[in-house]
């Protein structure tokens, strides 16, 4: 009876406390994570649907080519950028004005060059905003992983000082239980019982939380759209032409950043991980997790050397206009 009640009592305790540790915390865990991941907070106003600024054409090298007025006046990259941000019919309108030597044409090319820098500020507006925007999903995505890091981390500690406790017991029972049928019992559960916990600590690192965003900006990088479905097509087309990588003109910036995915972070990802990545999300580990913050980084590095390039190439055709005066 004395045997049967302490391998009961043992039984229940150690039993009770392995389920204690490696459950009392998942369903305040999971809730908390559920609030945090549900809030979007990141998403602004430059998507695809953003027309304020648009291309004048899509087929910018044949208008170049052909436009002897604008190709003597702006290089290539300087066209390119002019007209993906929409600014072609206000240079061309500089171009003619300039000829003239009155007063008025000198006023009217002042306000000309001044609404060319109105424009070149907004357009570096926007490419801040998405710069923001995308910082702020990388800082999204980094709280989930931290979060994520830490409650496995906490879970883990609980279950090593569980195993502990359980080895403890096994090891202390032949001295605290003088009945060697009670010994047995105790010994045997608490072998169980740190054998159970050993098993947990094992299975703790697959941890995962639901991880969703209104909009992927990562998707159209990789996916490659004709038109985008995530940017507006002044940022897409400035993305797409390999003309304004200052790196590699053989490929665009957009290229350019998915070869660099495919040999170094996703290089060898399944379906499954590359569908979570750049569809809605899903439910992350901590490695996807900070992958995806990897990817977001250097997604916004580029669009900020973008930013860079097309200010710079903006102000190098007002200075045409105002070294003109």
């Amino acid at each position: 009876m004395k045997t049967n009640c302490a391998l009961l009592l043992s039984t229940t305790v150690l039993i009770s406390l392995s389920q204690l540790l490696s459950s009392c915390t998942i369903s305040k865990q999971s809730a908390r994570f559920k609030l945090i991941m549900n809030d979007d907070y990141c998403v602004s106003n430059i998507t695809s649907n953003f027309n304020e600024i648009m291309p004048q054409t899509y087929n910018a090298d044949s208008v170049y080519a052909k436009d002897t007025l604008l190709n003597k006046t702006l290089s290539r990259n300087e066209f390119l950028v002019a007209n993906a941000t929409g600014a072609v019919p206000l240079i061309r309108r500089l171009i003619a004005n300039s000829k003239k030597d009155s007063a008025v044409s000198k006023l009217t090319n002042l306000e000309l060059r001044q609404q060319l820098q109105e424009k070149t500020i907004r357009i570096k507006s926007i490419l801040d905003e998405l710069s923001a925007e995308i910082n702020c999903e990388a800082g999204r995505t980094k709280r989930a992983a931290d979060f994520l890091g830490g409650f496995s981390a906490k879970r883990n500690n609980q279950l090593t000082i569980g195993t502990i406790f359980a080895g403890s017991v096994t090891t202390a029972a032949p001295l605290v239980i003088k009945n060697t049928k009670a010994q047995n019992a105790t010994v045997v559960t608490g072998a169980i019982a740190a054998a159970y916990l050993g098993v947990k600590l094992l299975q703790s690192g697959h941890s995962k939380v639901q991880f969703t965003y209104e909009r992927n900006l990562l998707s159209d990088i990789w996916v490659s759209p004709k038109q985008a479905t995530q940017y507006p097509a002044f940022i897409w087309f400035l993305l797409t032409r390999p003309e304004l990588n200052m790196g590699d003109n053989r490929l665009s910036i957009q290229q350019n950043i998915k070869k660099r995915w495919a040999n170094i972070e996703l290089n060898g990802a399944d379906n499954n991980t590359l569908n979570l990545i750049f569809k809605n999300g899903g439910s992350y580990s901590q490695d996807d997790l900070n992958t995806r913050i990897i990817l977001l980084n250097q997604l916004e590095a580029s669009v900020r050397l973008l930013n860079s390039a097309v200010e710079s190439y903006l102000s190098s055709i007002q200075k045409k206009f105002t070294s003109q005066d």
